[in-house]
């Protein structure tokens, strides 16, 4: 059901063509607002946080545009069509709020008016005064613009225009209220507010997604920091096994030429040690030994070149008469000192 009114306060003009007028620019009681999910959520301004004294003068100086903006300030108000000022705090009138306003031009059909402004909004649900439900009550309300546009939430906030009708409308879901992460509420059409609130659904699931990514490029960065760690410790490990491989050749061929082996450079080192162990102990079976084997045999070879190198000569000098007491060759018995050398061999090896 529709009423429709009539108010004493008529606009009048100025001589210039400028609009003067003291509208109702808001009301105490319910409002109703949609959310994105298409449920309703009720509001309710009291008649405190209504006619709040800091609230009622903050709209004074404000600007009067055509629709609803975004928060208007010194900065972006050029590019915002703006119809006038309000020039006067908000004053009580019985459950309204009206103020004073000049409209330099109203090149517009719309008659009615819609506040933006910021709030708290205290979700603490209750009844009012005269047994009507609310979700939760609007505090600390401070204005930011007045705003002429097509339809109020209000439903009694209207320019006073000569032969325009009044209207108080009961049912108050033609407009929705949306209100901005900056803290700015102001109403738009239904459609609008569901299509700005499945923007914001969206944005959250976004964010979401774009956390669940970083999260996994965190531990991913984690991982290619541990690979190019590893690297380079593999490259300076390589440099320095390098050069340990390069000293162990250069060690093992001076160990090869001590022992006349022909093509040592073409061997390899595994080769150069079976050649060497071979050459020491004969025809010695070296078939299917371990590594380590090899390696163990290699070593006492090597430790027993000098031993052995120093005794043979030691008795070819003898046998061979090369030193200062000379053999009588009538006395010698070749046989046992072949014998001799052999033990002498023998036991050099041995380390004894």
């Amino acid at each position: 059901m529709q009423r429709y009114d009539r108010f004493t306060f008529k606009a009048t003009k100025t001589d210039e063509g400028f609009i003067i007028d003291k509208p109702i620019i808001g009301r105490t009681g319910i409002l109703r607002y949609q959310n994105a999910d298409g449920s309703e959520r009720i509001e309710y301004r009291p008649p405190e946080e209504a006619f709040n004294a800091d609230s009622l003068a903050s709209i004074k100086g404000k600007p009067i545009t055509l629709g609803h903006v975004a928060m208007v300030n010194n900065k972006n108000s050029k590019s915002i069509p703006i119809l006038g000022t309000v020039i006067s705090g908000g004053e009580q009138d019985g459950d309204n709020i009206r103020a004073d306003i000049t409209l330099y031009n109203l090149d517009t059909p719309h008659r009615e008016l819609s506040c933006g402004y910021t709030l708290d909004l205290d979700e603490t649900p209750g009844i009012t005064p005269d047994g009507k439900h609310y979700d939760a009550i609007q505090r600390n309300i401070r204005y930011n613009h007045l705003a002429v546009v097509q339809k109020g939430r209000a439903g009694n906030a209207r320019l006073n225009m000569d032969g325009d009708q009044i209207i108080e409308s009961e049912d108050k879901k033609h407009m929705a209220k949306v209100r901005l992460d900056n803290g700015l509420e102001y109403e738009c059409a239904e459609e609008v507010k569901i299509e700005l609130e499945t923007l914001k659904a969206n944005k959250t699931k976004e964010k979401a997604n774009f956390d669940a990514l970083q999260g996994k490029y965190d531990a991913m960065k984690v991982k290619v920091d541990k690979l190019e760690k590893d690297l380079a410790d593999e490259k300076a490990n390589k440099s320095v096994n390098f050069d340990e491989a390069v000293k162990e050749r250069v060690k093992m061929l001076d160990i090869a030429k001590q022992y006349n082996l022909d093509k040592i450079d073409t061997l390899s080192n595994k080769d150069i040690k079976i050649a060497v162990i071979k050459k020491v102990n004969g025809d010695f079976n070296i078939d299917n030994k371990s590594e380590e084997y090899i390696d163990g045999m290699f070593d006492v070879c090597s430790e027993q070149q000098i031993n052995i190198d120093s005794a043979s000569a030691s008795k070819r000098r003898i046998i061979n008469g090369d030193n200062d007491n000379k053999m009588n060759f009538d006395d010698f018995d070749y046989i046992k000192k072949m014998e001799e050398l052999k033990q002498a061999e023998a036991n050099a090896y041995k380390g004894e």
